[in-house]
């Protein structure tokens, strides 16, 4: 057992308070927290956190970790001209081993950033399943392995491709495979789109499409609903990333169908994709989450930066300061995100009986100045990535590998070949 004493938390779960004390863990679970100072086993191993600040570990609902030696790619891009700089050119030049080495990259920079939970919606341009499955099952954080199949597949190569997902991850007992999801990147037929809707039931993989995220394509992708709804693709476990250029009916039939939706506001700004009217979907019952994209859209996976740059651009849009709290906007980014993907009973907070998954912080370093009366507004508001100090998964840091510089090699010269040839 071990047990972290004397820190400062700040719980999201609802009814709660933040409160000075301690956290215990047992075989990586938490088993008891509260404030003030536990009763100490003999055999228990104490970690002193000395006041430091304590979070639950962030959640990233949506998120292409292989983008992340991408970074600062084709600016001033829109979200289809960026694909064609990104996905078209270096796509087919990507090979298993070249996609094993940037998802190992793109992981680690997030649980550096204090992620310690990410969907990872993969990507194959004719090699990289494999690769990237490899990668989720040697990083350290939990994964809600995603996967997005071509645009132009037939029906039958759809089906085929959900066959191998299935054959490749349905038998992995591993605690941080969390949960699985599949792009129905539709329109097909409405049989062959109800089909794979069905095959995706049976085998328990949910479905995460993007969606409504370039305005360009606004009109088209509205009147396509319908027929999302009429093959049985939105449900409690539809997740829809960006989904901004909504109407009022897409989103009441979404909430009433109880489906989810994963915001970026880091890359919805970058590649100026739009405001989502975020508390109309919330009044509406649409689940949201918040996920920092590939980082090669969103660039720096600094959950602290996306929850401010979300509140922000809400804040300014409706040209009122009282849209959303600190408080909610980090529910939203921990509990929240889980909920989203449907692991909420396992990670996003820190209650008894879920993954002991937290972030250490230290407000002076660097100094964000005394802390705030209220912690949460501090919290959001002031401090950063800079700030975690160790990261912990299942109770144990693995602050050693993220935060330690990386040092030109594998990737580096993995990303200048791939340039050499374009």
């Amino acid at each position: 057992m071990e047990i972290f004493v004397d820190g400062l938390f700040v719980p999201v779960h609802d009814g709660s308070a933040p409160y000075r004390g301690f956290l215990a863990v047992e075989n990586g679970i938490i088993t008891a927290t509260g404030p003030g100072s536990p009763r100490i086993p003999a055999d228990a191993t104490v970690v002193d956190l000395a006041g430091k600040l304590v979070l639950p570990g962030f959640v990233s609902a949506h998120s292409h970790l292989w983008q992340s030696v991408f970074r600062g790619l084709a600016d001033g891009c829109s979200t289809y001209g960026w694909i064609d700089q990104l996905h078209l050119k270096y796509g087919p030049l990507l090979t298993e081993s070249d996609m094993y080495e940037f998802t190992v990259h793109g992981g680690r920079d997030l649980l550096r950033h204090g992620i310690t939970t990410v969907c990872n919606h993969t990507h194959s341009f004719g090699a990289g399943e494999e690769g990237q499955w490899r990668a989720a099952l040697d990083l350290p954080q939990r994964t809600v392995y995603s996967h997005s199949p071509s645009r132009f597949d037939s029906a039958a190569e759809r089906r085929a491709g959900i066959e191998r997902f299935q054959k490749a991850t349905a038998d992995v007992d591993d605690p941080r495979i969390l949960g699985r999801s599949y792009n129905t990147t539709w329109p097909l037929d409405e049989p062959d789109m109800r089909a794979e809707v069905e095959l995706l039931t049976e085998y328990g993989i949910g479905k995460h499409l993007h969606y409504l995220e370039d305005p360009g394509v606004t009109e088209h992708q509205q009147a396509e609903f319908a027929q999302l709804l009429r093959t049985g693709s939105v449900g409690p476990d539809t997740v829809f990333a960006h989904f901004i250029h909504t109407t009022p009916e897409i989103v009441a039939q979404a909430g009433e169908r109880g489906a989810a939706m994963a915001w970026n506001p880091l890359s919805n700004g970058r590649l100026g994709s739009g405001i989502p009217d975020i508390l109309g979907y919330r009044a509406a019952g649409v689940r949201v989450g918040l996920g920092v994209d590939g980082q090669a859209s969103a660039d720096v996976a600094d959950p602290f930066q996306n929850m401010r740059t979300g509140l922000y651009l809400l804040r300014a849009a409706a040209k009122d300061a009282t849209v959303l709290s600190s408080r909610e906007i980090l529910r939203m980014h921990t509990l929240g995100s889980a909920e989203v993907l449907g692991v909420q009973d396992r990670v996003g907070s820190l209650e008894p009986g879920k993954f002991a998954d937290f972030i250490v912080l230290d407000p002076e370093r660097p100094s964000a100045g005394p802390v705030s009366p209220d912690l949460y507004a501090h919290t959001v508001l002031a401090l950063s990535a800079a700030n975690i100090t160790d990261v912990r998964v299942a109770g144990r840091s693995v602050s050693t590998g993220p935060f330690e510089p990386t040092a030109p090699g594998a990737v580096h010269e993995r990303v200048a070949a791939l340039r050499a040839l374009l």
